[in-house]
């Protein structure tokens, strides 16, 4: 083999091993992945959509695309003494868990960090940006 394709087979076999590395779907990648952000060119808006006493729709909205609408097992609100509602729990079937959506800023709600820390990618919920806000509505 001549030094010229040696150093062809090295620099091969390097550009391999660093676009395995680079597309790296490990549990511990999707965890560090950042949530997506919205195209600021296209309006979105999110809704709680409370269907029933402990039914809801979360309802996403991308500019005038149909909306993405995902069924959760149940949805508990929890309410202050004037009738206000200070929080949603929204919960999904297994391996996802419970998601607080706490009533933070006026009428937005926001998913809790800390309950979307792991990123499990088989729970929808868990893709969200924490920093976007949810509307509140009854059907």
């Amino acid at each position: 083999m001549s030094l010229k394709s040696f150093t062809e087979f090295l620099c091969i076999g390097m550009l391999a091993a660093v676009a395995a590395g680079c597309s790296s779907s490990t549990p511990e990648a999707q965890a560090s992945r950042p949530p997506p952000v919205d195209d600021p060119n296209i309006e979105v808006k999110r809704t709680i959509v409370m269907t029933g006493a402990d039914q809801c729709l979360l309802k996403i909205q991308r500019g005038r695309d149909e909306p993405e609408l995902l069924t959760p097992k149940a949805c508990d609100q929890v309410t202050a003494a004037d009738g206000h509602v200070t929080k949603v729990s929204i919960r999904f079937d297994a391996p996802c868990k419970t998601y607080p959506f706490r009533n933070i800023i006026g009428e937005l709600y926001f998913v809790d960090e800390k309950s979307i820390a792991s990123r499990n990618s088989a729970c929808p919920v868990e893709s969200f940006n924490t920093s976007y806000g949810w509307t509140l509505a009854k059907q």
